[in-house]
C-alpha cells in the first residue's frame, strides 16, 4: 500500500481525502506509540494581543486493536464546517476500511456516507452519498482506483452524471539514501488538465522533510526541520523526530516549542511565525491524551 501523507488541514468533510492512506489526521497524529493511546483531544487557539481565541477542537479515538474509529472536528470560526467521522473496518485487526459515515455534530444528521470495495492489494472503488442542504436526495457518485501493489495508484473521481471531475496519480519509491519520495499529480475537469504537482521527501521514519509544489508553472519549496529527541519505549531508548522549524524558499517561516508528558508525547505546542525578521507568538495547541 502506498503511504501518502500530503499535509492537509481538513476544514470540512469535503476535504477528507477518499483514499485512506491520504488521511493526514491519521498519518500525522504525532504519537510516540499509538498502541498505548485510547484518544487524543486537541484544542487550537490563535493569539491576538496576548489573548487566546479558539479556532479548532479535534478528537481522535482508537479501539482496543489500535484502529482509528472516531475523528471529529469542531470549527469555531464556522460551526457549519464541523463534522464527526465514524470509521468501520473489514475486520477487527486490519487496516482495510469498510465504510465511513460523516455526521453534522450540530444536528446529528448525515453529511456523507462512503462504502469501500477492496481488491487484492488495495481499495478498488468507493461509493459516495453526499447529503446537501434542502435537497431531498443525496448526490451519489463513485471514486475508482487503478494501480499496482508497489509504487503507483491512480484515483478517479466521477460526478453523479458519471463524468470525470478529478484524477490524481500517486507514485511512491525508496531513494538510494533510504528516504522516500512521493509524487502526486492532480488533474481537473473532464479535459483532465494538470492542475498541480506535489513532490514530497520523507525520512526513514516517514517524517516529512521537503514538499515541492508546482502550480500554474510556479514552483515552491518548503522544508521541515526535525530535532531528534530520546523517548522511553518499553524500557528502551528510542529516537523520535519532532518537528522544530518550517522554512520556505530557504527562509524560516515558523518554529515550534513543546512541553511533554511522562510518556514522551507533547501536550502543548506553541507556534511562532516570522514577521519582519522577528519571531511572533501566533498560536498554541493543547492536547489531552487518554492512555490504556
Amino acid at each position: 500500500m502506498i503511504a501518502v501523507c500530503f499535509v492537509q488541514l481538513s476544514m470540512s468533510q469535503n476535504d477528507i481525502p477518499y483514499y485512506p492512506s491520504d488521511w493526514d489526521f491519521k498519518n500525522n497524529a504525532d504519537i510516540v506509540d499509538i498502541s498505548q493511546v485510547r484518544s487524543v483531544t486537541t484544542q487550537e487557539f490563535t493569539i491576538d494581543d496576548n489573548k487566546e481565541y479558539p479556532v479548532f477542537d479535534t478528537y481522535l479515538g482508537w479501539n482496543n486493536t489500535s484502529q482509528l474509529t472516531s475523528y471529529s472536528l469542531t470549527n469555531h470560526l464556522n460551526k457549519d464546517l464541523s463534522f464527526d467521522v465514524q470509521i468501520n473496518y473489514e475486520n477487527q485487526n486490519g487496516n482495510r476500511i469498510k465504510a465511513i459515515k460523516i455526521l453534522d455534530p450540530n444536528t446529528s444528521t448525515m453529511k456523507e456516507e462512503r462504502q469501500y470495495t477492496n481488491g487484492s492489494f488495495d481499495v478498488e472503488k468507493i461509493m459516495v452519498k453526499r447529503y446537501l442542504l434542502n435537497v431531498p436526495e443525496p448526490d451519489t457518485f463513485t471514486v475508482t482506483y487503478e494501480g499496482n501493489d508497489d509504487d503507483y495508484i491512480m484515483e478517479t473521481v466521477y460526478s453523479p452524471e458519471k463524468s470525470i471531475v478529478k484524477q490524481t496519480k500517486h507514485w511512491f519509491r525508496m531513494m538510494d539514501d533510504g528516504n522516500y519520495k512521493l509524487v502526486k499529480k492532480t488533474y481537473l475537469d473532464p479535459e483532465l488538465y494538470l492542475d498541480q504537482t506535489d513532490s514530497i521527501i520523507l525520512n526513514q521514519n516517514q517524517k516529512k522533510l521537503e514538499h515541492h509544489i508546482i502550480n500554474l508553472s510556479i514552483g515552491t519549496k518548503t522544508e521541515f526541520i526535525h530535532k531528534t529527541r530520546t523517548v522511553d519505549l518499553y524500557g528502551d531508548d528510542y529516537d523520535y523526530d519532532q518537528l522544530e522549524r518550517i522554512s520556505k524558499e530557504g527562509k524560516d517561516i515558523q518554529r515550534f516549542e513543546y512541553t511533554y508528558d511522562e510518556r514522551g508525547n507533547w501536550i502543548t505546542k506553541k507556534s511562532y511565525d516570522m514577521v519582519n525578521g522577528k519571531w511572533v507568538y501566533a498560536d498554541i495547541t493543547r492536547r489531552e491524551i487518554a492512555y490504556r
